[in-house]
């Protein structure tokens, strides 16, 4: 495979480079200090119209979901039961040297059905990522501007049934684009506790779309601390898509370093390389990228800033820098979010 021994040289290197950043100190405290530092006021001046934006449209979610949620399985002699629905908006414009400007955005709505005997919740997403690449869906960068993500889904989701070790939630819906796409969604995960204080979470994920097909994503990830408070921890991962649609296999190896600095601020460093199986198994892209994300407002606006370089097959590997922002906005009344939150997985 073109470009392998080099990438993998650097890839070793950069690993041993972030490995001492795991192992600070022979004996940290259970509350490391970083989580004790803040950073001043919060970063929006307009605070009191935001909030009150905010406020009324969580209202609004709630409410409208616990009517659904009472309407449909709320028995005489049962108290109402706490609502988690919310509404994620994204907006990611970004910048390559040989892509030039890029904007992209999406909304996910979730309605939270709490007195359904089996926890059903409502989705709703506007661009699922499915269809998406593997490289992007790792790496968060899934462009919803291009066709194959296209058209909003709504549906019905059955979360965490446990099977053994292995827990599952199921999706079944219809792609709202005319002519309308039925399809169903399933992914079954498992975490164990392995040696030397490494973790593995495995998930495998099956979808159907009348329209596309079938497709499968399998992925393996382990991760490493030192820290009782898990504020630095070391991710490695591999993972592998097919999409009957092209009839491709795509592959993911990265690894990553999450470094909580303080409660407003997440570093992560990434590396990485993906390939593909058609024409011919070859390397498509090998990046090397850093990322800060800060808490802006609260626990429900953030900010997401992440200088790359990619070394991509359709440039003949050669560098392209370019740098990706990403503002989040999330609208729920009962439910905390802490994005810049990482941890080891738990079985």
């Amino acid at each position: 495979m073109r470009c392998l021994p080099i990438f993998r040289t650097i890839l070793a290197s950069v690993i041993w480079l972030c490995l001492p950043a795991v192992c600070l100190a022979d004996d940290p405290p259970d509350i490391d200090p970083r989580l004790l530092i803040e950073d001043g006021p919060e970063d929006i001046i307009f605070s009191g119209w935001l909030d009150e934006t905010q406020t009324s449209l969580s209202d609004t979610i709630t409410d409208m979901s616990t009517n659904i949620d009472q309407f449909l399985s709320l028995e005489d002699d049962e108290e109402p039961m706490v609502n988690e629905s919310y509404l994620r908006i994204r907006i990611k414009p970004s910048y390559t040297h040989r892509d030039y400007f890029n904007f992209d955005s999406s909304v996910s709505l979730r309605m939270d059905l709490p007195h359904t005997e089996k926890d059903w919740k409502l989705i709703f997403e506007t661009d699922p990522e499915d269809y998406g690449s593997l490289e992007d869906k790792e790496r968060g960068l899934v462009d919803t501007t291009r066709t194959e993500n296209k058209g909003a889904i709504g549906g019905v989701r059955l979360e965490s049934r446990q099977f053994g070790e292995w827990y599952a939630d199921f999706d079944v819906g219809l792609k709202l684009r005319l002519p309308l796409d039925p399809f169903v969604r399933a992914q079954f995960r498992r975490v164990d506790r392995l040696v030397d204080g490494w973790t593995s979470l495995v998930r495998q994920e099956v979808f159907y779309y009348h329209r596309k097909g079938p497709g499968s994503v399998t992925s393996a990830d382990f991760y490493y601390t030192l820290e009782p408070a898990e504020l630095t921890i070391l991710r490695i991962g591999s993972s592998a898509q097919f999409l009957d649609n092209d009839h491709n296999w795509q592959f993911v190896n990265l690894a990553e370093v999450y470094d909580r600095i303080s409660n407003r601020n997440l570093f992560t460093y990434s590396i990485g390389m993906s390939a593909n199986s058609r024409p011919d198994l070859s390397v498509e892209n090998a990046w090397l990228s850093f990322s800060w994300q800060r808490r802006l407002h609260k626990d429900w606006l953030y900010m997401k800033l992440t200088p790359t370089v990619n070394f991509q097959e359709e440039y003949d590997y050669k560098a392209n820098p370019g740098l990706l922002a990403e503002i989040e906005l999330y609208f729920t009344k009962n439910r905390q979010f802490n994005q810049l939150y990482r941890s080891i997985p738990k079985p």
